[in-house]
């Protein structure tokens, strides 16, 4: 098996366009950024209202070896010249493998209140009051590993005892896990799964096939609530949305228009940190907070429409 390097980058984020530019002209293979868990919010704001993390993290994939001498020199002028404090890196060999199918042979199953996740590798459950979602490790979001997943499952859960829904939305369906798990919980509501790549789409499409739920459950993509045939369908008893912080605040106002007075929306993808104001996003236009459901440093929050 044929290797590659991997080098990563932690670095302040008024230095994020550099170090990119600086991975992009060592030709590597792939080239990711994201902020980091552990990051402290920093003072300065985007443009959409948010502070910024203070650090983010930075991975380049090359065939060939980074040099530590070279790395370093670069990473020094770069912070004197943005006047950062210097970035710390490491460099790690790691095997060139299809990772897809790497991740689809080691996905555990996992039961998650009434839900068994579980992949084509592994058995049916053998208990017959679980939920089975046969979800596989694919080219889009959602293998019920991550805990935005898992707590969006657990308030599924928590509200399949007593509540009866007839129309419900998955927005930003990723592959499908969310709609496929109230399309198996309310067998008799229409659901709809939407996402902005059609890859994922395709994948949720697919999936539902897989899990026998393909005709109550239609997947289409839009950008958001853009496409008329979202409202259309609507309007919903309950909204998933495991997205992430800033979307959801910017989608607040669509949340409301397609959801029924008294409408419930899950609300994921945002870390404990940014849970209050995400929160003041949907009380300002008459929210309350119903349940919750919080997974290591992330959130998942059930609210009610007023």
């Amino acid at each position: 098996m044929s290797m590659l390097w991997c080098l990563g980058i932690r670095i302040h984020y008024r230095g994020i366009d550099a170090a990119v530019q600086l991975l992009e002209d060592m030709d590597m293979q792939a080239i990711s950024w994201c902020e980091c868990d552990d990051a402290l919010p920093s003072l300065d704001i985007d443009d959409q209202g948010f502070p910024i993390a203070s650090e983010f993290f930075l991975q380049g994939y090359s065939k060939h070896r980074p040099q530590d001498v070279d790395i370093q020199r670069k990473l020094d002028t770069l912070a004197a010249l943005l006047e950062i404090p210097v970035p710390v890196f490491t460099i790690e060999e790691v095997d060139n493998a299809d990772w897809l199918s790497v991740c689809y042979q080691q996905l555990e199953p996992r039961q998650l209140g009434r839900y068994y996740v579980y992949g084509s590798h592994n058995p049916d459950p053998a208990d017959d009051n679980l939920i089975p979602l046969r979800i596989d490790a694919a080219t889009a979001f959602g293998s019920g590993e991550h805990p935005t997943t898992s707590g969006c499952l657990l308030a599924l859960d928590g509200l399949a005892n007593d509540h009866q829904f007839s129309k419900m939305l998955d927005m930003g369906c990723g592959s499908g896990i969310l709609a496929i798990a109230m399309a198996k919980t309310w067998p008799h509501a229409k659901v709809l799964g939407v996402d902005n790549d059609p890859e994922s789409v395709r994948v949720t499409q697919q999936n539902a096939i897989l899990n026998s739920c393909g005709r109550n459950l239609e997947a289409l993509m839009s950008e958001g609530f853009a496409d008329l045939r979202v409202y259309n369908a609507g309007p919903f008893e309950v909204v998933t949305a495991n997205i992430l912080a800033k979307p959801l605040c910017m989608m607040a106002p669509d949340v409301k228009d397609c959801l029924v007075p008294g409408g419930l929306v899950i609300l994921s993808g945002l870390l404990d940190r940014q849970k209050s104001q995400v929160l003041e996003a949907y009380e300002v236009i008459g929210f309350t907070l119903v349940k919750t459901y919080p997974i290591e440093d992330w959130a998942t929050l059930v609210l009610k429409r007023g």
